[in-house]
């Protein structure tokens, strides 16, 4: 068997591999923005529900200071 190798064979499978995980990575970086920009948009949702249920939580409590 012969052990040399085709340098035009290499250079061709080398380029593949490169473009393919280039390809995951970009992938994988686009999936890791959508799921930041998830987190976020949750996020500040928390945060509204979480001041809606602040405020009505102190009209109740004001509402029976009033009462009493």
């Amino acid at each position: 068997m012969n052990s040399e190798v085709d340098v035009n064979i290499l250079v061709n499978l080398h380029n593949q591999k490169i473009l393919t995980l280039t390809n995951q990575n970009i992938l994988l970086e686009a999936k890791l923005q959508s799921l930041t920009k998830y987190f976020e948009e949750q996020k500040n949702l928390l945060i509204l529900e979480k001041l809606n249920l602040q405020n009505k939580y102190d009209e109740l409590k004001n509402s029976k200071k009033i009462e009493k």
